[in-house]
C-alpha cells in the first residue's frame, strides 16, 4: 500500500454511503406506529424513534406513561424506564396499580435512577453500555429539565440540548429499537407556549417520531375520574396525523386521543386511551351523550348480556364511535363484561341477570 492510498476499511461507518437499492425497488417500509394503542387500535408511538410527552405540571403526562409502561409488561415485553424526577416506590405503586403484576415487573422492567453522566466514570459507562446491548420495546426518560441538571447541559443552549439528543434518546432508540419517550414540561404562560417543550429550539430536531401535548379535559386524583387531550404537534414520519381529529389553528395541534384515567377505586387505577372526541362524534358531545344512552338502553331491553356485534347491529352510528363509547361506560362502571363464546366479549348492566355465566374481570377492548 503506498502512502497516497487510503486504508481499507473492514466495516461500513456512519460516513460510509448507505445502499439504498430497497428505497429506489419500493420495498423500503418506514415502520410505523406500534405502542400505546388507542381503544380503536390506532397506536401513537413509533419504535426506534426518539417521540415526546409535554403538559403542564400535575397535568397527569407521567401517570400516562406509566399506563403505558404497564400495558407493555402485561404483553411480556421488556420496558426500560430513566426517572430523574421522582422514585422506584411511587412509580412502581402506580404500575401495580393499573394492572402489571409483581412477576411482570420483576421480569421485564429496567428502572434506573441515574445521578451522573454514564460516561464520565468507568462503572457507570460499563452499566450504560449494557442497557444499550438490550432489548426494549419503550424506553421512557421521565424529566428531561432534571436530565440536563445531571447531564451539565444547559436548556436554553441549542449545542447542548442537540448533542444531549444524539448520545442519549437517539442512541437508545438506535440501539435497543425501544420507542423512546421523553416526558417534559411546558412554560407557565399558556400565551407564549408552542406546540413543544419548554427549553432551547434543538429540543423539536432530536424528536425522530411524534410529539404529544397532555391537556387536562377533567382533572386526576384519588376518588375521581380524570381525562386528558393528547395533541399531536409533530408527525415525522406522518402515520399518526389522519387519525387525528380537528386542525387548532392557534398552536397547530389534533386532538389525537383521549385518557380516561379512573382513580375511584382507591387500590387500583382504570387506564382507557379512546380515539379523539371530534373523531368520533362529529365534534358534537351530544351525539357522543345519545350514543352512550342508546348503548345502555340498547342492553336495558335486551333479554341477555350483548356482544359488540350485535349492539352494532342494533345502535345506530360508526363502529369507532361505538367502540369508543363502550369503553367509557365500562370504565365508568356503567356496563360490565366477561368473556363470552367463540372470543367475544359480553355487555350487560351490573348487577342485571340473565342466563350468561359469572362476571369475570376483563380488561380487553370490546371486540
Amino acid at each position: 500500500m503506498t502512502a497516497q492510498e487510503p486504508p481499507a476499511l473492514n466495516e461500513a461507518t456512519s460516513w460510509s454511503p448507505i445502499d439504498l437499492t430497497a428505497v429506489l425497488n419500493g420495498t423500503y417500509k418506514v415502520q410505523p406506529p406500534t405502542y400505546m394503542k388507542r381503544t380503536d387500535g390506532v397506536a401513537l408511538l413509533y419504535p426506534g424513534k426518539v417521540n415526546g410527552v409535554h403538559g403542564e405540571s400535575e397535568s397527569g403526562k407521567s401517570l400516562l406513561m406509566h399506563a403505558v409502561t404497564a400495558e407493555e409488561l402485561a404483553a411480556g415485553r421488556r420496558v426500560l424506564f430513566i426517572d430523574f424526577e421522582s422514585d422506584q416506590a411511587t412509580v412502581v405503586t402506580r404500575i401495580l396499580m393499573l394492572g402489571a403484576t409483581p412477576e411482570q415487573i420483576s421480569a421485564n422492567l429496567h428502572y434506573i435512577r441515574p445521578e451522573c453522566n454514564p460516561i464520565a466514570l468507568a462503572q457507570e459507562r460499563q452499566a450504560w453500555e449494557r442497557l444499550m446491548q438490550t432489548r426494549y420495546s419503550l424506553a421512557v426518560i421521565d424529566g428531561v429539565t432534571e436530565a440536563f441538571s445531571v447531564y451539565g447541559v444547559g436548556s436554553m443552549d441549542n449545542d447542548e440540548v442537540s448533542t444531549w439528543g444524539r448520545n442519549v434518546p437517539r442512541q437508545i432508540a438506535q440501539r435497543t429499537g425501544a420507542a423512546v419517550v421523553l416526558i417534559d414540561h411546558v412554560t407557565k404562560s399558556a400565551e407564549n407556549r408552542s406546540r413543544f417543550a419548554i427549553g432551547a429550539q434543538a429540543k423539536m430536531s432530536y424528536l425522530t417520531g411524534a410529539s404529544y401535548s397532555v391537556e387536562v379535559i377533567a382533572p386526576i386524583g384519588v376518588g375521581m375520574t380524570g381525562k386528558l387531550a393528547i395533541r399531536i404537534g409533530k408527525d415525522r414520519p406522518g402515520l399518526v396525523r389522519p387519525y387525528g381529529g380537528d386542525w387548532r389553528k392557534s398552536d397547530r395541534t389534533q386532538e389525537v386521543a383521549v385518557a380516561l384515567i379512573d382513580s375511584q377505586d382507591r387500590g387500583r387505577i382504570k387506564y382507557a386511551l379512546m380515539p379523539p372526541r371530534d373523531f368520533i362524534d362529529a365534534g358534537t358531545p351530544d351525539k357522543h351523550a345519545k350514543l352512550s344512552e342508546d348503548i345502555l338502553q340498547a342492553v336495558r331491553d335486551s333479554p341477555e348480556a350483548l356482544s359488540f356485534r350485535a349492539l352494532d347491529t342494533v345502535v345506530r352510528g360508526k363502529q369507532d364511535a361505538k367502540r369508543a363509547a363502550i369503553q367509557e361506560l365500562v370504565n365508568t362502571g356503567q356496563l360490565e363484561t366477561y368473556p363470552g363464546p367463540r372470543n367475544s366479549t359480553l355487555h350487560r348492566i351490573p348487577n342485571q341477570r340473565d342466563t350468561q355465566p359469572e362476571l369475570k374481570q376483563c380488561e380487553c377492548i370490546p371486540s
